[in-house]
């Protein structure tokens, strides 16, 4: 009787864990916390452990299951995965359509959605429990990578409803945004090469051997095909909207439609607002509705006759390259700058890209006068992704063997593609330690820029970051272009920077590797700057985002006895050194989620506002949600809040004083202020 129990408890909790799963990832609507949901999934891993009989593949602890690989299994499609034809403006779009037209005899209805720009898998559930996923492969035979498709989290392992005994369906993995930026951030610090764009990860990461390291990405996927199923579906339509029922997640950013006007708003709106997406997208496709329709227009050796893919402008431009110039970091590290002809790409005017070390220059060959492919994505730093040789070339470039500031020979570390300017006294890198501590995410002194740091270390005023608490008025109006207000201006934001959280000193004083995400987990960890300084190998590792080479950064970078004397100085000027109580600021227990592209400010600085006055910033709303802030353009979640009765305030509002509080952020802001 008692393991009955068990079995119905373990049935429950798997039960009720898939619902918020479905919640989460398919619907963007939480109505548990983490903490929460956290505590069922351990109840569960409990249960399972102690009663390893009850234990299903279909679990929702069996994510992460198995052991490495030694090689991929080979599977044949039962169906085909077929490339979709492109077109690159909507004209060709109307071409399309009107031989669709002649071959019909009439106009469909078209399914229209975005393209997602991930990895192609085919995924199989088997009365309703997933059972096999395939890469794409050449199209016929692609790898079996079920194990690692197990690891994403949005990936229902058991549908819900009245599911087919038989499903196949077909995806696009993808990595967002944010995770792309965290797995960077990683690689550098492991000094491995950072991966050139999401669809790139993805596939790292879906070809990784060992599923315990796919499941620490954060993959995830968008079904948009029926392959196969015992439901005799009529329409993609019926099938999509089948999918969402089932728990599967269907990007909501599809209409069906006959309207040629609708179909172009369509493509034209999604073209700009995709920019804004957590995910990349390269375009929008548009489907025949009907299966019947479908299979009477058939498909050619490779792709479909009833689709075809409307792709996006590319972020890409060429130009010529002018020059090389060496721009010496912080840390001494040597980057290699291209200084371009400027050029227009992706609504700016480019004049310089980043062309990353030695290596990738000799690797593409790029030399001064020829012209380049230049790639930009968002705000994403430009970057020179291919050549054109000049016809007339001049010679292969040579990295400079001393620092172009300082004259001190360089070093490339042997576990590094980077090169290091050996100079203890480089002005450059005083000059860029002395920047990124002044800067917005470290203690934010307002009027300490780069051009004003340049002068002051140039007339021997700052010599380091601790010469900073030591400026007087009397110092700066005696030099050319100080008036009185200005130096009064500085000498007050060098006064409030003492008062700035633990975690930005933490992240303005350079520790190898750490940011400010790192920074805030040490300063929840230790309390305390003297803590921290005092920290173990241990202890440090013991905190899940720092691995073995950041903990030994930290520890070496506190040994350091100029790093020492810095921080006893930085103490003896009165900064804060302990982490402060948030208690009784104005916006301590809220939560907010923020919405839409953000007018005047970024949303990483909307988001550190919030956080400095007490609130939290979380990703999706839930009941626990106090505020939606809305900017320009928003996305479902606009929606999603109207429904929840979430309170609706724009940016604007919520930075000039109409809820919580004036901040001078919102001084010589503009703001669209839709729902003001």
């Amino acid at each position: 009787m008692r393991l009955k129990a068990i079995k119905e408890e373990i049935e429950k909790l798997r039960e009720e864990i898939r619902y918020h799963d479905y919640r989460y990832y398919a619907l963007s609507l939480p109505v548990i916390s983490d903490y929460e949901y956290d505590q069922l999934l351990l109840r569960l891993k409990r249960l399972e452990e102690e009663n390893p009989e009850f234990i299903t593949e279909d679990s929702p602890t069996q994510r992460v299951s198995g052991k490495p690989l030694d090689e991929f299994l080979k599977v044949k499609h039962r169906i085909p995965m077929l490339s979709l034809d492109n077109t690159y403006s909507f004209e060709e779009v109307l071409e399309f359509m009107e031989r669709v037209k002649r071959a019909l005899g009439f106009s469909p209805e078209w399914v229209v959605e975005l393209k997602i720009d991930g990895v192609g898998v085919s995924l199989i559930y088997e009365n309703g429990v997933f059972t096999r996923g395939i890469t794409r492969g050449d199209g016929n035979v692609g790898d079996d990578i079920t194990l690692n498709l197990k690891t994403i989290a949005g990936l229902p392992l058991k549908l819900f409803g009245n599911f087919p005994e038989y499903l196949e369906v077909r995806g696009e993995v993808y990595l967002p945004k944010k995770g792309l930026e965290i797995i960077n951030e990683e690689r550098i610090k492991e000094n491995l090469p950072p991966f050139a764009n999401t669809r790139n990860a993805a596939s790292g990461s879906l070809h990784l051997l060992d599923p315990s390291i796919v499941a620490k990405r954060p993959l995830r996927i968008f079904v948009h095909t029926l392959s196969e199923s015992s439901i005799p579906y009529k329409t993609h339509y019926q099938a999509l909207e089948s999918f969402f029922r089932f728990g599967l997640p269907v990007n909501p950013n599809f209409i069906l439609s006959k309207d040629i006007s609708q179909i172009q708003t369509y493509c034209k709106v999604w073209e700009e607002k995709s920019k804004a997406l957590d995910y990349d997208t390269d375009g929008v496709v548009l489907k025949v509705n009907q299966y019947e329709l479908q299979g009477i227009l058939g498909t050619t050796a490779r792709s479909p006759r009833y689709a075809t893919a409307f792709k996006f402008k590319a972020e890409q431009a060429t130009t010529k390259l002018l020059d090389i110039k060496i721009q010496v970091g912080r840390s001494g590290c040597l980057t290699p700058v291209a200084i371009l002809e400027p050029v227009s790409l992706a609504g700016a005017k480019i004049s310089r890209a980043t062309l990353h070390n030695e290596d990738e220059i000799k690797k593409k060959d790029i030399r001064i006068g020829d012209r380049v492919m230049v790639e930009r994505s968002g705000d994403v730093i430009p970057k020179v992704i291919g050549v054109i040789p000049a016809k007339k070339r001049n010679e292969p470039y040579k990295f400079p063997k001393t620092c172009p500031v300082c004259n001190a020979p360089v070093v490339r570390k042997e576990d590094e593609a980077r090169i290091y300017c050996t100079g203890i006294n480089c002005e450059a890198q005083i000059k860029r330690r002395i920047e990124y501590f002044a800067s917005r995410g470290c203690l934010d002194i307002d009027g300490l820029g780069e051009r004003v740091v340049s002068q002051l270390v140039d007339c021997g005023l700052l010599k380091g970051i601790e010469d900073i608490y030591k400026l007087k008025k009397e110092d700066l109006t005696s030099l050319p272009l100080w008036a009185l207000k200005k130096a009064e201006n500085l000498i007050s934001a060098i006064e409030k920077s003492k008062k700035m959280p633990l975690n930005r000193l933490i992240n303005g004083i350079g520790i190898p590797g750490v940011g400010s995400t790192t920074s805030i987990l040490l300063e929840e960890k230790f309390g305390s700057l003297d803590n921290l300084m005092k920290a173990s190998y241990d202890e440090l590792i013991s905190i899940y985002e720092i691995g073995p080479k950041t903990a030994n950064e930290i520890i070496s970078f506190f040994s350091q006895e100029d790093v020492q004397k810095l921080i006893k100085a930085l103490k003896d000027y009165g900064l804060n050194l302990e982490k402060g109580e948030k208690e009784g600021l104005a916006l301590t227990g809220k939560e907010f989620v923020i919405t839409g592209a953000i007018s005047g400010i970024t949303r990483n600085e909307l988001k550190r506002i919030i956080e400095e006055l007490g609130g939290m910033v979380k990703e999706s709303l839930s009941k626990k949600t106090s505020y939606l802030i809305v900017g320009e353009k928003p996305g479902s979640k606009l929606h999603q809040a109207k429904r929840l009765n979430i309170p609706i305030i724009s940016a604007g509002e919520f930075l000039q004083d109409k809820v919580f509080g004036n901040t001078k952020e919102a001084k010589n802001i503009r703001f669209i202020s839709p729902y003001s």
